[in-house]
């Protein structure tokens, strides 16, 4: 049974309030229809009048306004749209036409009332007015149908749209080389993952649900408009288009909120994050109240922001209905002049002006279109700077799989540098034989274990080369060099499933009875029996519940079924009392037959018996030999065997 982990992306919620453009258009005369289509204009606007502006890089918080939609970044658009939303072309069409029809109930709804103020209220008849409810109810029935209709058909498209997106980024989390993970904290991974998807998907399915949608309702609304009465469809589109000012004054301002309120909440974020996964520190050195205050200034200040953008909101609507309300008093005050002067009837004013009250919502969601667009562009900008970052560890084009013979590892003149400046290993050479075991000893810090990081390729030497058999690990599938590889650390990762499957990781088609042989090897069958459902017992995080022997012991049943010819153990034992080294040198003794093994040791004990060991100081080898030599020569190592020594004669005494 294949080991089944879910991944639960954290996604932070945030007080989001939709912005306005950040120019109107400008209307007069005959070009005052232009009004219905405006976001059509609006693209056009902007492409070609915008200057370029540069992507903005990965985690890049610098500008603290929204990015201009400038061609760069409306090819991202179509980079999505041809990515994840035309594969699903069938859905799409299908949601238009259902949004098309929809739209087009409100202009049918409006104008059944015409004869209502013509024909029921004024001439009083009876038998027309159930006959127009039923129609009403009709259209309303309809109407609900094709909308319901479509929310479904659009769900579907955008769970598509949202499923394929978290697919990339996920692999390509799982591509990136251990670089990237140094460069940038869990907070803004997740935050990418999560509500940076969301907002991508939104950004280009909400923005064309509302395109279509709204623009079609106003289409229809307008032409009800004209048909009504031309004169007075020509004084609104010189009234109306005033209410845009209200969004124009409180739009750039509440750009420039929007990204700071992003930034708080990655920091806040990365807060949450690394407080909780360092709980025992913050325990143990009683920094609670430290940590909560920290916390607590930093969801302060998201209140701040969601209030002040909560305030600009609520100054926006009164005033755009205030603005409203001037040019409804105008339509009011010319459509009574009409119908007093017997050139317009009641219910051709009605019907008109409820056109012009049924238009104001959908034309205020197509006036907020171009913040949501930019909106996207910020989450599109992270996404994709990453999806197109190239890791610097990867398969070469014409990659072999590695092919082992004997299992002889060598490490020519290695140098390497995590900044590029400060070197941490320096043109070391190492070889190990087959089927031998080899040590790596030496201060903290003095790059015993970048070296072991080589041979899995986990990171690459700035210089020299590693070859195992006669082949370049840079030359090999990094999928085959790790097959080859058993990995055991100090720092053992177990995950939230049961026994059976931590030891199974890896290695899918294991059996059980395997498994079982792995764990008798590694001495945890005992101790595995003993929990309340066996091998079928769900572990805590991290394997909470058991000892650190015990999880040590996992992780070595582990390195057992997968049987790799190579076995690199990084001071597997460092962190566990002499009791419990004692079990788990056993078993990392049996582990290490027939194996090249590279072992790391703080306890100098336990490599007694490796066939060479290398002494590394500051990134160099100062010394190299057995156990007997090294000793004998009385140099740095014996001086290190010297003082570990006294120091477990101590503790004997002592105990």
């Amino acid at each position: 049974m294949v080991e089944q982990r879910t991944l639960t992306p954290l996604v932070l919620v945030r007080v989001q309030v939709s912005q306005p453009l950040q120019k109107p258009l400008i209307f007069n005369g005959f070009f005052s229809l232009k009004f219905a289509f405006r976001p059509v204009l609006l693209y056009k606007r902007l492409v070609d009048t915008l200057k370029t502006e540069n992507e903005m890089a990965f985690f890049k918080k610098k500008n603290k306004d929204l990015p201009a939609l400038t061609k760069d970044n409306l090819m991202m658009y179509k980079r999505v749209w041809l990515t994840y939303v035309a594969p699903k072309w069938k859905l799409l069409a299908l949601s238009i036409v259902l949004m098309l029809v929809a739209s087009s109930f409100d202009a049918l709804l409006v104008s059944q009332l015409k004869p209502v103020f013509d024909e029921v209220f004024l001439d009083k008849n009876r038998a027309l007015l159930g006959r127009i409810g039923l129609i009403i109810l009709g259209l309303y029935f309809l109407k609900g149908a094709f909308s319901y209709s479509q929310a479904l058909v659009m769900t579907k498209l955008s769970i598509g749209v949202i499923r394929g997106m978290q697919f990339d980024v996920f692999k390509k989390l799982l591509a990136m080389d251990n670089k990237f993970y140094q460069k940038h904290t869990l907070g803004e991974i997740l935050t990418r993952f999560g509500s940076d998807v969301a907002t991508v998907q939104g950004a280009v399915l909400g923005s064309l649900t509302t395109f279509v949608r709204d623009s079609a309702s106003v289409f229809f609304l307008v032409l009800l408009m004209f048909w009504q009465s031309f004169e007075m469809a020509c004084v609104v589109f010189f009234v109306f288009p005033a209410t845009i000012w209200p969004i124009v004054i409180f739009g750039k301002k509440m750009r420039q909120k929007f990204r700071k309120n992003r930034e708080v909440d990655e920091k806040f974020f990365d807060q949450v994050t690394q407080t909780f996964k360092s709980i025992k520190i913050v325990k143990s050195y009683c920094t609670e109240d430290l940590e909560f205050e920290n916390a607590k200034k930093t969801i302060y200040t998201q209140n701040k922001l969601q209030f002040s953008m909560a305030i600009l909101n609520a100054l926006q609507h009164p005033m755009t209905e205030f603005v409203g309300g001037v040019g409804m008093a105008a339509t009011l005050a010319y459509g009574g002049y009409k119908i007093t002067a017997g050139e317009m009837t009641a219910g051709n004013f009605m019907v008109f002006l409820l056109a012009i009250v049924a238009a104001y919502k959908p034309m205020k969601n197509l006036g907020t279109l171009h913040m949501t667009l930019q909106q996207g562009v910020v989450s599109m900008q992270r996404l994709f700077s990453m999806l197109d970052i190239v890791p610097d560890i990867r398969d070469k084009p014409d990659a072999e799989p590695l092919k082992i013979t004997a299992g002889r590892i060598e490490m020519k003149n290695v140098s390497f540098s995590y900044d590029g400046e400060h070197p941490v290993i320096k043109n070391v050479t190492v070889t190990c034989e087959p089927n031998r075991t080899v040590a790596f000893v030496g201060h903290s810090g003095s790059g015993k274990s970048t070296m072991i990081n080589f041979i899995p390729r986990f990171y690459d030497p700035d210089a020299g080369e590693v070859v195992i058999d006669g082949q370049n690990v840079r030359d090999v599938t990094l999928e085959s060099l790790r097959k080859q590889t058993a990995y055991v650390s100090q720092d053992v990762i177990l995950f939230k499933d049961t026994i059976k499957n931590n030891i199974r990781y890896g290695m899918p088609e294991a059996t059980d009875e395997q498994i079982v042989a792995a764990a008798k090897a590694a001495a945890a069958h005992d101790f595995i029996m003993g929990t309340p459902d066996g091998y079928d017992t769900v572990l805590g995080e991290q394997g909470s519940g058991l000892s650190g022997g015990q999880r040590q012991m996992i992780s070595i049943a582990r390195a057992m079924l997968k049987n790799a010819p190579i076995l690199l153990l990084d001071e597997a034992t460092a962190a566990l009392d002499s009791k419990s080294e004692s079990v788990v040198q056993n078993s990392l003794e049996r582990l290490m037959r027939n194996r090249t093994t590279i072992v790391i040791a703080h306890r100098l004990s336990t490599i007694i018996n490796a066939d060479r060991i290398y002494v590394f100081n500051e990134g160099e080898i100062v010394e190299q030999g057995t156990h007997a030599e090294l000793v004998a020569s009385d140099g740095v190592y014996a001086q290190m065997y010297r003082i570990q020594y006294r120091k477990s004669d101590a503790e004997t005494a002592n105990g």
